[in-house]
């Protein structure tokens, strides 16, 4: 995968996580952790999944969800996801 396309699901990735939470994209880096640093909880977590498989045309298991604590968690797991597809 180029970088452009890793940069690209990394901006989208940000843009959902910042619209579910109502946060801005300036407080979101690879490490902020969802819940510890931007207080989300489960249901959020469950909302952000859905965004993603609708903004990617992926399928997240339920099992991976738990596994989504930090924005790189995410981009890795999305990444991952579209890897697969291939």
């Amino acid at each position: 995968m180029t970088r452009g396309a890793v940069q690209s699901v990394e901006d989208v990735v940000k843009n959902i996580i910042a619209a579910e939470l109502r946060v801005s994209r300036d407080q979101l880096n690879p490490e902020t952790h969802l819940m510890k640093d931007l207080g989300a909880d489960s249901l959020d977590a469950l909302n952000i999944a859905l965004r993603l498989e609708e903004a990617f045309k992926i399928k997240i298991p339920d099992d991976a969800i738990p596994k989504f604590l930090t924005v790189s968690d995410i981009v890795t797991g999305v990444n991952d996801h579209l890897s697969e597809r291939q």
